[in-house]
Protein backbone atom coordinates (compact mmCIF):
# COMPACT_ATOMS: atom_id res chain seq x y z
CA UNK A 1 0.00 0.00 0.00
CA UNK A 2 1.30 3.41 -0.94
CA UNK A 3 1.37 5.84 1.96
CA UNK A 4 0.26 9.46 1.86
CA UNK A 5 3.79 10.89 1.60
CA UNK A 6 4.51 8.73 -1.44
CA UNK A 7 1.26 9.84 -3.08
CA UNK A 8 2.04 13.50 -2.43
CA UNK A 9 5.54 13.12 -3.84
CA UNK A 10 4.21 11.29 -6.89
CA UNK A 11 1.75 14.12 -7.57
CA UNK A 12 4.59 16.64 -7.89
CA UNK A 13 6.02 17.45 -11.29
CA UNK A 14 9.66 17.73 -10.18
CA UNK A 15 12.51 15.29 -10.73
CA UNK A 16 12.18 12.30 -8.37
CA UNK A 17 14.73 12.21 -5.54
CA UNK A 18 15.69 8.63 -6.45
CA UNK A 19 15.40 6.64 -9.69
CA UNK A 20 11.96 5.15 -10.22
CA UNK A 21 11.56 1.40 -10.29
CA UNK A 22 9.25 -0.18 -12.89
CA UNK A 23 6.13 -0.12 -10.69
CA UNK A 24 6.73 3.47 -9.59
CA UNK A 25 7.29 4.51 -13.21
CA UNK A 26 4.01 2.90 -14.30
CA UNK A 27 2.19 4.67 -11.46
CA UNK A 28 3.80 8.02 -12.35
CA UNK A 29 2.77 7.63 -15.98
CA UNK A 30 -0.84 7.08 -14.86
CA UNK A 31 -0.83 10.03 -12.44
CA UNK A 32 0.81 12.35 -14.98
CA UNK A 33 -1.02 11.12 -18.10
CA UNK A 34 -2.09 14.67 -19.01
CA UNK A 35 1.45 16.07 -18.63
CA UNK A 36 3.91 16.53 -21.48
CA UNK A 37 7.28 14.84 -21.08
CA UNK A 38 9.00 18.12 -21.95
CA UNK A 39 7.19 19.96 -19.13
CA UNK A 40 6.98 17.36 -16.34
CA UNK A 41 10.27 16.03 -14.96
CA UNK A 42 8.52 13.20 -13.09
CA UNK A 43 6.79 11.93 -16.25
CA UNK A 44 10.06 12.23 -18.16
CA UNK A 45 11.86 10.18 -15.49
CA UNK A 46 9.08 7.58 -15.57
CA UNK A 47 9.14 7.42 -19.36
CA UNK A 48 12.92 6.95 -19.46
CA UNK A 49 12.77 4.31 -16.70
CA UNK A 50 10.19 2.35 -18.69
CA UNK A 51 12.22 2.65 -21.90
CA UNK A 52 15.29 1.35 -20.02
CA UNK A 53 13.21 -1.54 -18.64
CA UNK A 54 11.99 -2.42 -22.12
CA UNK A 55 8.36 -1.66 -21.21
CA UNK A 56 8.05 1.22 -23.71
CA UNK A 57 9.52 1.33 -27.19
CA UNK A 58 9.64 4.96 -28.35
CA UNK A 59 8.12 5.78 -31.73
CA UNK A 60 11.12 6.61 -33.90
CA UNK A 61 9.15 9.22 -35.84
CA UNK A 62 8.36 11.27 -32.72
CA UNK A 63 10.56 13.46 -30.58
CA UNK A 64 10.34 12.53 -26.85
Amino acid sequence: MTDLLELLEMAGHGEPATPLDRDQAHAAMRVHRDCAIDDCRRKAAAFHALVAAGRIVPDSSRRH
